[in-house]
Formats: structure tokens, C-alpha cells, sequence
């Protein structure tokens, strides 16, 4: 499922979920905004629950 992610989303997914960094860790280790980060991390959870729960069908 983390495949169907773009890859900046994927990453920031990965960094916070499964790694454990937190918003302002990830912006420093990528250069992006803590806003940015955030905002990824939202678009790859909406983007997973689609995935996830449309994959039944």
C-alpha cells in the first residue's frame, strides 16, 4: 500500500510512523517546512484509508 504514495509523502509516512521522528526532525533532515511535513503526513494517511478500504471491493 505505501507504494501508491508519492514518494515525499511515502518518506515523511515513513519517517513519522515507523521510525518515529517527529514534524520538526523530519523538516530538518529533508529541508522542508514543519508545515510541509504535516502536510504530507496528512495527505498519506487519507490516501492510505482510501487504499485500504476501498481494496475489498
Amino acid at each position: 500500500m505505501l507504494k501508491t504514495l508519492p514518494e515525499g509523502a511515502r518518506i515523511v509516512f515513513n519517517l513519522f510512523a515507523i521510525e518515529g521522528y517527529k514534524h520538526a526532525e523530519i523538516a530538518e533532515r529533508l529541508g522542508i517546512s514543519e508545515g510541509t511535513s504535516k502536510s504530507q503526513l496528512h495527505y498519506a494517511k487519507e490516501k492510505l484509508k482510501l487504499t485500504f478500504f476501498n481494496s475489498d471491493k
